[in-house]
């Protein structure tokens, strides 16, 4: 588990004030589940997800986390170097690579034929399946997902949720996810925490006690739609925001 602890977040903008981006986070990251936070736009969320993975640092509070754990970010934009082919991508930075696991991983994230692929004009789905096939290749204690569906076709974020569950399952994986979107969240998470924005801070969590083998079905369930509602009227339940940048 990471746990992440009273964690605030300051600027100071060009006229001297202070700006508080997040405030007193708590919450903490079970090991192999799925975790999803949902805050409106501008919230803090991809700040959150940088200071959790050490690539930015915290005005206040601490990450605790066992040993020395390997934390992937994954941004909105998944990384890819073009002028490397794809199975060049997934091995960067690889001490020693084991080309039958690299082969294995491929396969399972669907590349499987598209080694020497270069990345370069590919969709936000094939660069995305490059990110998590170079995550996972790189053994981390766990994922994080910075909005990561927000510019996929429909076909093709049905198929990256199908594909996340199967990761997890298989490789036993840790994912945080951070999104505006409630049903992504619902569908992929066993626990989510809801944040609000100016300053971002957790307003609440709740588990999903959703069947743990999900497909589509699953959000016509009158579980699943009142597990919905209730986000909705939680965020509702805040003034200044009322779904504001949150989507359904």
């Amino acid at each position: 588990m990471i746990e992440v602890k009273n964690i605030s977040k300051e600027n100071i903008d060009e006229n001297g004030f202070k700006d508080i981006i997040l405030k007193n986070i708590s919450l903490n990251i079970p090991s192999e589940k799925i975790t999803s936070i949902i805050a409106p736009s501008g919230s803090g969320k991809s700040t959150l997800l940088k200071i959790i993975s050490r690539l930015e640092h915290a005005t206040h509070g601490e990450i605790i986390k066992n040993g020395n754990q390997k934390i992937v970010y994954i941004p909105s934009q998944s990384s890819s170097f073009p002028w490397l082919n794809v199975e060049e991508n997934i091995s960067l930075g690889l001490h020693e690579k084991d080309s039958t696991k690299i082969k294995s991983i491929l396969s399972f994230v669907g590349l499987e034929g598209y080694e020497s692929f270069h990345p370069n004009n590919k969709s936000n789905g094939f660069r995305f399946r490059i990110a998590l096939a170079r995550s996972l290749a790189h053994h981390p204690t766990a994922i994080l997902l910075d909005e990561p569906f927000h510019q996929m076709d429909v076909q093709t974020k049905k198929e990256i949720l199908l594909l996340i569950l199967e990761i997890q399952k298989t490789y036993k994986a840790t994912f945080l996810l951070a999104t505006t979107n409630i049903t992504e969240a619902l569908f992929l998470s066993e626990k989510i925490y809801l944040m609000k924005k100016d300053p971002g801070e957790i307003i609440s969590d709740l588990v999903v006690d959703l069947p743990k083998k999900r497909d589509e079905s699953i959000y016509d369930s009158e579980k699943f739609i009142q597990l919905r509602s209730q986000i909705e009227k939680s965020f509702k339940k805040i003034d200044s925001q009322k779904l504001f940048n949150l989507s359904i």
